[in-house]
């Protein structure tokens, strides 16, 4: 087995994710790592496990900061092994973790959120290896549950599904004269300006916590922008030409991911936030897509309340992970942040 921490081909790890991740992960797809480090300057690293001359595993680190000079590593929706190759955990990953700790012995901790299924005997795997549940940056991680729509049900099917207000609230909107539309390279600049405008007033209206301006302008710049693996829209919902719910949708293999909305407060009573989630769907589907990932929900969390009850609307089924561990590299320090509580007075996305 070679662990080799600076994997080169761009095509074969692209490849192994669609192939080994449900739905799949883009958090590892190789432009996902290009966007952290050429446009957001943080330090990557690509991990890759070859066994008898073929890859069995993967995954990408990406180094964030700490105070006082510290730093952890971060494994978004990794990491990934290739479905034939899980037998062979209990012998890889020791492997794999003290090549970690030789590479990685700077860093406080690493975080991973495994993009398994929730399966009891892979939680006690990982309890035994030393990983723990995250004590600190506990809000730095990817959503636990989802809710996945299967593309190859026709139009009539998934609106069949969906519950009876939120067909309604689709076709009022239609009604009403809201229409949807995306943005193109003439639009580009104003309709980012208009994302930013609608998602403040949304972190205004819920008291939730937004991405800077630049940092959606250099999301939706990087992959619209340049001819990647990864495809993103930017929808607009307007009435009477006011926008009045935006959001973008990731597309990566056979998966179409809605990542960011926002909507106004006004003219709710029309039905946008409907109306362009199932002009996504409806293009997702003629995108050769054949899963919709909703991209987190959950029934514990008061503040998703609302996020929640819309997106489970649309019908589909309830997917939960791993959920997020953390392998720790200094206990001294690790704790020192866990003790001092340190967590509130960091970045909330790191």
């Amino acid at each position: 087995m070679e662990i080799i921490t600076d994997y080169k081909r761009k095509k074969e790890w692209n490849d192994f994710v669609v192939e080994n991740s449900y739905p799949a992960s883009f958090l590892q797809s190789w432009e996902w790592g290009d966007f952290n480090h050429k446009i957001l300057a943080n330090q990557i690293q690509r991990w890759a496990v070859v066994d008898a001359g073929e890859l069995k595993m993967i995954f990408t680190f990406i180094k964030k900061d700490l105070p006082f000079g510290r730093s952890y590593y971060y494994c978004p929706r990794g990491l990934i092994w290739k479905k034939d190759y899980r037998d062979q955990r209990t012998t890889s990953y020791p492997k794999v973790l003290e090549r970690l700790r030789q590479e990685l012995k700077s860093a406080v901790f690493m975080r991973t959120c495994p993009p398994s299924l929730y399966q009891g005997y892979i939680y006690g795997f990982l309890k035994r290896l030393g990983f723990k549940k995250p004590q600190i940056l506990t809000h730095s991680k990817e959503p636990g549950k989802t809710l996945i729509l299967d593309l190859a049900e026709s139009e009539n099917e998934l609106l069949s599904q969906m519950h009876h207000k939120t067909r309604y609230n689709i076709r009022l909107a239609g009604k009403k004269g809201v229409k949807v539309r995306e943005l193109t390279p003439k639009t580009e600049q104003t309709d980012i300006d208009i994302f930013f405008k609608l998602s403040k007033e949304t972190a205004k209206r819920d008291n939730i916590q937004i991405y800077s301006k630049d940092y959606y302008a250099q999301l939706i710049k990087y992959f619209i922008d340049n001819d990647l693996d990864i495809k993103l829209k930017l929808y607009i919902a307007e009435f009477n030409n006011e926008p009045l719910s935006a959001m973008i949708v990731i597309y990566f293999g056979q998966t179409a991911t809605y990542l960011h909305g926002a909507s106004s407060g006004e003219h709710r009573n029309l039905m946008p936030n409907y109306l362009i989630q199932w002009q996504a769907i409806k293009d997702a589907k003629n995108f050769a897509m054949q899963t919709y990932d909703f991209w987190g929900i959950s029934e514990q969390n008061k503040a998703w309340a609302g996020i929640t009850r819309f997106k489970k609307g649309f019908g589909g089924r309830i997917i939960t992970f791993m959920g997020a561990w953390d392998y720790v590299l200094n206990k001294r320090w690790y704790n020192l942040f866990r003790v001092l509580k340190l967590i509130k007075k960091l970045s909330p996305f790191l």
